[in-house]
């Protein structure tokens, strides 16, 4: 049985990584609520492909990646790696385990079909715009402690959509969340109302 704790990888551009580790804010975050959080920072894919070898040999259940994205892929500091290549990275270690993509505009449905070919990855979530720092340390610490408080053991994927629903509210953003269900990937987006604080 895989253990209920959050594996972080973090990645910046060098004028963001004194003030913005967004990781480091949830990790901090986690600790304070009796978790045990791993972080890591990363600047190159080799070092983002070793430190997703340390989260499976961790048997960690949750993978929480904090970087810059766009709809092609994901950035490290000193790299670009497209969507394709990093669902080869990251989808084998996945195995019944859950991604978090705290990003913009990565988490689409090629990303998750992605993903999910390369493994058994039971979901992935991530915001489906662009986010700023703050609002990210803000709706990704009140999911997790949320989400921990409730259960402390095991996520399901209606008390995920229900708490990322109330955190993605809290800063008026959109969330996706994907499973795979029948060879098919599922796609809801939260909150499923559109109240005009939403963008």
């Amino acid at each position: 049985m895989s253990k209920p704790e959050v594996f972080i990888i973090g990645s910046l551009d060098f004028d963001e990584e004194e003030k913005h580790r967004e990781g480091k804010m949830i990790f901090r975050s986690l600790g304070m609520s009796g978790k045990d959080p791993i972080y890591h920072y990363i600047r190159t894919a080799a070092e983002l492909e070793h430190f997703i070898g340390v989260f499976r040999d961790s048997d960690y259940r949750y993978l929480h990646i904090s970087c810059h994205c766009n709809k092609s892929g994901v950035f490290t500091t000193l790299e670009n790696i497209p969507t394709q290549r990093f669902a080869e990275m990251v989808g084998p270690a996945l195995d019944r385990k859950r991604l978090f993509l705290s990003t913009c505009q990565a988490s689409t449905l090629a990303m998750a079909e992605a993903v999910f070919a390369e493994g058994r990855c039971t979901s992935l979530t991530g915001p489906v715009h662009t986010i700023c720092f703050d609002d990210s340390v803000i709706l990704w610490t009140s999911f997790y402690h949320l989400m921990f408080k409730a259960n402390e053991k095991s996520m399901t994927h209606n008390q995920i959509k229900q708490t990322l629903a109330k955190s993605a509210l809290l800063v008026g953003k959109k969330m996706n969340f994907f499973t795979k269900s029948k060879g098919r990937t599922e796609k809801t987006v939260l909150p499923t109302q559109a109240p005009s604080l939403i963008s």
